[in-house]
Order: structure tokens, then C-alpha cells, then sequence
């Protein structure tokens, strides 16, 4: 099987260049060395005589790995962001130690994920780099792009909500209140530190392993779209319905991307700019 350098994707031997990147394509069979008339057969792996008994399969070993690793990064969020839909506020002082401190737990809580993440992929040999995560300058190119479309997106499934007359919050209104959900209790070093470790949380666990692990169990990259997109936007219901389903457009352009390019890394580079911006932004308003 040859590889692609860029995407990952595999293609059988005869193929010269990737269908979707057209990079040149790498691997493929051995050369057999000419002048050695002598090939050497691989010796037969070692069967230890007795192995322990498996009680589950493969198959609902990777089941639950995946309600683990979504709870451990997403339950707690979900439920934080129900209650807060249901009309509840956190109270916390703004002058206090308690928004570095609540910033800095975000940020172990969501980096002690990325760790389980790593966990599970070196159990089964593989690392972040099967996820679609390596780095190429066209990501900056395909970075904008999605950043650019997600926006056009969000804005255009929310102002059709606002002139539809389901809500009466104009985006911009909508927009303040986030940033005072977000950031009312202050911004610090510990908030900028989160800002960049989020995107990277997010889109490698509820896009790139998730859509990977249920498209494998599955054959299916439709369910595997669906069901990425379906929880990352249920975590954000704490901005309110129609600014959770705006922001689910968004996912779903990022979802069908990956699906289609098996990439991650421009995904993430566009969370990212989102992400940063939207604090700084922020910053220099006050």
C-alpha cells in the first residue's frame, strides 16, 4: 500500500498520486534486491502458551474508550452548559483569585484529555500523526478558508433565526453576552493559556477521534459527521439555542473538511485564530 504525505490516505500500489492532494504518493512494495537470490522469510511470532481470557471484544473495548474519553472532556461541560441554559448563573467575584484558578482547571482538565487521548492511540500503536495531525504550510491557506466559511456560516444559520422570529437577540447583542459569559469575571494569562490548548482539545478528541473511531465501527462518514457535530454543539448550549445551532453550522463545515481530507491540522489552526481573537478582541474593547 502506498501513503499519501500529506492527508494519510492509503491507495493501492498502482496508484502514483493522491486523489485528493495530488501529492505524490509514498511506500508501496519493497524492491527486491537483485543480486540477492536468497528471499528471507520472517520468523513466526512468538504464541505465548497461555493468554488471559478476554472478556470483551475489540470491538466494545473501543465503545467504551470513546464514553470515557467523551465524558471525561465533554461531560462536564454539558452539564454545566444545561444548567446554565435552564436560566442558572455561576456566581463568582471578578476581582478574586477564582477566575484564575477556574481558568486554570479548564486548562488540566481539558490537557489531562489530550493525555488519555495519547494513552489510548500508543495502546493500539499509534499516535496524534493517525489523526490527521502533522503540519504543512497549505494548512495556513486551508486555515483561513475554514475560518472564513464557519463564520459566513454561523452568521447566515443566526441572522435566519433572528428574521424568522425565533429569537429576538440580534448576533451582536448575542455576541456581547458570550464575551460577558466568557470573560466577564476578567481576563488573565491563565485565560490566554486555555485559549490555546481549547482548540487543540476539541478538534483532535470530537472531531478527528471521534469521527475516525465511528466511521471505522460504523462505515459510515455520515454518522461519524452527525454525531461530531451533534456534541460539540450540545456543550455550547450555555450561549443560548440559536447561537449553539449557528455555531453548529460551523462544525459542520469543519466536520465534512475532515471527513473529506482526513486533516486536522487546519481545523485546528482555525479554532485557534477564533479562539484568540475573540479574547483579545475582547481585551482591547475594555
Amino acid at each position: 500500500m502506498k501513503k499519501c504525505p500529506y492527508c494519510g490516505k492509503e491507495y493501492s500500489d498502482d496508484v502514483e498520486r493522491c486523489l485528493i492532494d495530488d501529492e505524490v504518493l509514498l511506500g508501496g512494495k519493497a524492491e527486491i534486491n537483485q543480486d540477492s537470490k536468497e528471499i528471507t522469510e520472517p520468523e513466526p511470532a512468538v504464541t505465548p502458551s497461555s493468554k488471559p481470557k478476554i472478556i470483551w471484544s475489540e470491538q466494545n473495548i473501543r465503545i467504551f474508550e470513546i464514553v470515557l474519553i467523551c465524558t471525561i472532556a465533554f461531560g462536564g461541560s454539558i452539564l454545566s452548559s444545561i444548567y446554565s441554559y435552564l436560566g442558572n448563573n455561576f456566581d463568582s467575584s471578578p476581582n478574586s483569585s477564582w477566575v484564575v484558578w477556574d481558568w486554570t482547571i479548564r486548562t488540566l482538565r481539558e490537557a489531562s484529555a489530550l493525555g488519555l487521548l495519547w494513552y489510548i492511540l500508543m495502546r493500539r500503536g499509534k499516535s496524534f500523526s493517525d489523526l490527521g495531525l502533522s503540519w504543512a504550510w497549505k494548512d495556513v491557506g486551508w486555515a483561513i478558508i475554514l475560518r472564513a466559511g464557519g463564520s459566513l456560516a454561523f452568521y447566515a444559520v443566526y441572522d435566519a433565526i433572528y428574521y424568522t422570529g425565533l429569537t429576538s437577540i440580534s448576533h451582536k447583542v448575542a455576541h456581547a453576552h458570550i464575551d460577558n459569559i466568557l470573560f466577564g469575571s476578567g481576563v488573565s494569562f491563565a485565560t490566554l493559556m486555555f485559549q490555546f490548548v481549547n482548540p487543540f482539545f476539541e478538534e483532535l478528541i470530537v472531531r478527528a477521534y471521534l469521527m475516525t473511531e465511528i466511521k471505522q465501527l460504523t462505515n459510515s462518514a455520515t454518522k461519524a459527521i452527525i454525531i461530531s457535530t451533534v456534541l460539540q454543539t450540545s456543550y455550547h448550549l450555555y450561549q443560548s439555542g440559536p447561537v449553539a445551532l449557528a455555531h453548529g453550522a460551523t462544525f459542520l463545515i469543519w466536520a465534512v473538511f475532515y471527513a473529506k481530507t482526513n486533516r486536522i491540522a487546519p481545523i485546528i489552526l482555525a479554532h485557534l485564530y477564533s479562539d484568540v481573537s475573540a479574547t483579545l478582541w475582547y481585551m482591547l474593547r475594555q
